[in-house]
């Protein structure tokens, strides 16, 4: 498993959310290198048809939002759905 930094904070919550990213297959290993440079994220599986099981992680809602946004733009990805969120209240507690 490849990762990036998944270790969370002092927040009150935390997201968490599971994404299938569909990459062209000539282009993956940048895919990955780019989705990777992004803060809390992990790519745990891939297949070598190009689809990469992605997860990413934040404190702020708006900050995954913008990160998958952001993913969207990366040269290389076909297509990104979002599969899973969770959010986590009171993580301190």
């Amino acid at each position: 498993m490849k990762e990036n930094n998944t270790v969370m904070n002092n927040s009150e919550e935390w997201h968490v959310c599971g994404l299938v990213v569909q990459a062209n297959p000539q282009k993956v290993a940048q895919v990955k290198t780019a989705l990777l440079a992004i803060p809390h994220t992990e790519i745990p599986a891939e297949d070598e048809k190009g689809k990469l099981v992605v997860v990413m992680q934040s404190d702020d809602p708006q900050v995954l939002l913008n990160n998958m946004e952001n993913s969207r733009n990366i040269d290389g990805v076909i297509d990104l759905s979002l599969i899973y969120h969770q959010q986590d209240d009171n993580i301190d507690k």
